[in-house]
């Protein structure tokens, strides 16, 4: 076996042993994808929102301050031979920022340890996890390196995330995404197209329109809601209490929502769940990004929806 074939296949055993705890599939923040993800967490500390089956049957776990470590050391390892010197990091699990600001200090001093290179930490954080931690431990985090956390918001509307039991609400998000501004600390920010439902559509964009508008986020992360098999949710749509979104409605959801934007930020809509894919920067791009997505609503309206659909799911696996 050559040199190059015995490092293809350390790296492939060290990948394993650094992952090998998420399973076949683990997500990471959109904005963060390129990064070099350190294993802290495994599953999400909440695990009760009514749309999602991601973390289901799956015990939250910390990793010990040795456990990480040690999967550092198999990253150095992994990446001892990169043309670049990696620069992004992001702490992988469900929402490490739960872990508490000594421990994510110490993590952070690790990275950097590990990797002199290392520029920043994201990770994806709840709003009541940012809530949690002083403006002192905010500001001791940043000075540490941590930047760019991701911010699962969903929806600005009360009623919207009271039924699909989020466990925050609007004022959280709000307070979240202010304690983060104050700290210097950027975030990008999920939105749900469909979250709502047919019957809260409308307060489902409206509202979210409105946070967004007094926030400061760098990126707005755009999907639409799917319905996961595991997920409590499914309960409800079986049971007619919840009312689905066709993909050309939540489009034309998506249409309503960025029209009503005026904050500075990116609009990326290019997550796989969205019928039409499209990203461009606010305010700059947002007439442009509107009559894409009319011309797409319009040649979707007339064309073969269905089969544009079965393509689209088909490839979701392979793309």
């Amino acid at each position: 076996m050559s040199q190059d074939a015995k490092r293809i296949q350390n790296i492939r055993r060290l990948k394993r042993e650094v992952y090998g705890e998420y399973g076949f599939f683990y997500y990471v923040p959109m904005a963060e994808s390129y990064t070099v993800q350190v294993p802290v967490t495994v599953s999400c500390s909440y695990r009760r929102c009514l749309y999602c089956d991601l973390n289901q049957g799956v015990t939250f776990r910390e990793l010990s301050l040795e456990e990480i470590g040690a999967n550092l050391e198999r990253l150095r390892l992994i990446h001892e031979d990169d043309a670049r010197p990696p620069r992004r990091f992001l702490l992988a699990g469900g929402n490490p920022f739960v872990l508490s600001t000594d421990k994510l200090l110490a993590i952070a001093e690790r990275v950097h340890a590990a990797f002199p290179s290392c520029e920043y930490i994201a990770c994806f954080a709840r709003a009541d996890d940012v809530l949690r931690k002083t403006a002192l431990e905010l500001s001791a985090l940043r000075q540490a390196g941590y930047d760019r956390l991701c911010i699962g918001i969903e929806s600005g509307s009360d009623d919207v995330l009271r039924y699909q039991e989020k466990g925050v609400g609007r004022a959280e998000n709000a307070a979240a995404m202010a304690a983060l501004d104050t700290a210097g600390m950027r975030y990008s920010a999920y939105i749900m197209l469909g979250l709502g439902g047919q019957e809260m559509s409308a307060g489902h964009v409206s509202e979210t329109a409105s946070l967004l508008n007094g926030a400061h986020p760098f990126e707005l992360t755009v999907v639409t809601l799917v319905l996961f098999k595991g997920a409590r949710l499914a309960e409800r749509v079986r049971a007619h209490e919840f009312k689905r979104m066709s993909s050309l409605e939540t489009l034309k959801e998506g249409r309503k929502l960025l029209s009503c934007l005026t904050l500075s930020t990116v609009w990326n809509a290019t997550h796989k769940t969205n019928l039409f894919p499209i990203k461009g920067k606010l305010p700059e791009h947002k007439e442009l990004l509107l009559r894409r997505i009319d011309a797409a609503i319009d040649e979707m309206s007339h064309g073969d929806l269905k089969q544009h659909e079965l393509r689209r799911w088909q490839n979701w696996g392979t793309e």
